[in-house]
């Protein structure tokens, strides 16, 4: 078992945009793009046009949005620890996923960028 709640992340192209899908060992998935953050009940649901399978969203502000690096925004993770290749960290806990500007912000949980709060569902 792995020492994170990421199960695997998958790179795709939504609508014509760089996305990071973190399959969660849950089995829900963290879409991560460019201006948006989203919670799917499957890597299936992210590509369908009509949105179902979306269980939350938030979007980000212009000045806080993912910069990725050949299609990649994901560097590292462990625990519910994301980084992101533009310095960002992303935390996800039991029931919220959070966007800080940096690490330091994220391990003090101060300056939120973004914040979504995740379903309290049986996702299987």
């Amino acid at each position: 078992m792995s020492n994170s709640v990421i199960a695997d992340i998958i790179s795709e192209s939504v609508r014509e945009e760089p996305c990071e899908l973190l399959c969660l060992h849950n089995g829900l998935v963290i879409a991560l793009s460019p201006r948006a953050l989203g919670c799917y009940r499957s890597c299936e649901a992210v590509q369908d046009p009509l949105g179902n399978g979306l269980l939350a969203f938030c979007q980000l502000a212009e000045q806080h949005s993912i910069q990725f690096q050949e299609q990649r925004c994901v560097t590292t993770y462990s625990g519910g620890y994301v980084g992101l290749c533009d310095g960002k960290a992303l935390l996800i806990a039991p029931g919220k996923v959070r966007l800080f500007a940096n690490n330091e912000d994220g391990l003090r949980g101060i300056n939120v960028l973004a914040e979504m709060d995740l379903p309290d569902i049986d996702v299987r």
